[in-house]
C-alpha cells in the first residue's frame, strides 16, 4: 500500500496559509495551492482508484487539531479527484521534545509499516527531531520489511525574506539514499570509501 508520513503543523490560526510550492528537482510534485507539502506528493504519486494511508504525528494542541481538519479536507479533495480511497491515522502525542519522546514516536510509526509498502514522507513540520525520526522509520521499513521501498521524501520551504513570499518543495529522497549507500559501504568494509562515494555522487 502507498503510505504517506508527516507531522501535523502547529501553526496558530491564520498562520497556516495556502501556498503554491514550486517543484524543485521533481516535476511530479507540481501542484496548485496547498497548506501541506504532502498534498503534491499524494497528487503526484497516487494512481486512479488506489487506496492509501496518511499517517501523521499530531501534538496535543488546539492548533494541531484545527490543522488536521484542514489536512483531511485537502487529502479528501485530491483523493476524490482520483476516485481514490484514503484513511488518515493520527499518532496523537503530547508535546515533548525529549529524545525519549522521539523514540516513542519512532516506535509508534513503525507499527504502521508492512511488507510491500510504498513509502512517502514530508519532513517540513514538527520539531527539529522529527525529520530524523521520520527518516529512521522509513529506513526501518526499507531494511527490515520485505519489498518495502522509499519512493519520495520532500521538504517544503517558504522564503519569507521576499515579498511576495516564495514557496518551494524539494525532493530530498537522494539524501536518504545517500545515507543507505554509506551504511552499505561501511558494512562491506570497502577500501577507500571516500573515492567510491565521490564516484557515485558524481555519476
Amino acid at each position: 500500500m502507498k503510505k504517506f508520513f508527516m507531522v501535523t503543523p502547529q501553526q496558530a490560526q491564520g498562520h497556516l496559509r495556502k501556498q503554491e510550492y514550486r517543484a524543485e528537482g521533481n516535476s511530479q510534485l507540481a501542484y496548485g495551492e496547498t497548506r501541506f507539502p504532502i498534498i503534491p506528493v499524494i497528487n503526484g504519486y497516487l494512481d486512479e482508484g488506489e487506496a492509501c494511508e496518511l499517517i501523521t504525528v499530531t501534538y496535543d494542541s488546539d492548533d494541531c487539531r484545527r490543522n488536521i481538519d484542514y489536512l483531511k479536507a485537502e487529502v479528501g479533495s485530491v483523493c476524490e479527484s482520483k476516485n481514490a480511497s484514503f484513511e488518515i491515522k493520527s499518532i496523537d502525542v503530547p508535546f515533548d521534545d525529549s529524545v525519549a519522546s522521539a523514540i516513542r514516536i519512532f516506535q509508534k510509526l513503525i507499527d504502521h509499516v508492512a511488507d510491500g509498502d510504498e513509502l512517502f514522507a514530508c519532513v517540513t513540520f514538527g520539531s527539529k527531531l522529527m525529520p530524523i525520526v521520520l527518516t529512521m522509520a522509513l529506513q526501518y521499513a526499507y531494511r527490515l520489511k520485505n519489498d518495502a521501498c522509499i519512493e519520495c521524501v520532500v521538504y517544503g520551504q517558504i522564503d519569507r525574506s521576499k515579498q511576495p513570499q516564495r514557496a518551494r518543495i524539494y525532493d530530498v529522497t537522494a539524501l536518504v539514499e545517500l545515507d543507505e549507500i554509506v551504511r552499505i559501504l561501511a558494512d562491506k568494509g570497502v577500501d577507500n570509501p571516500e573515492l567510491l562515494l565521490k564516484t557515485i555522487i558524481n555519476s
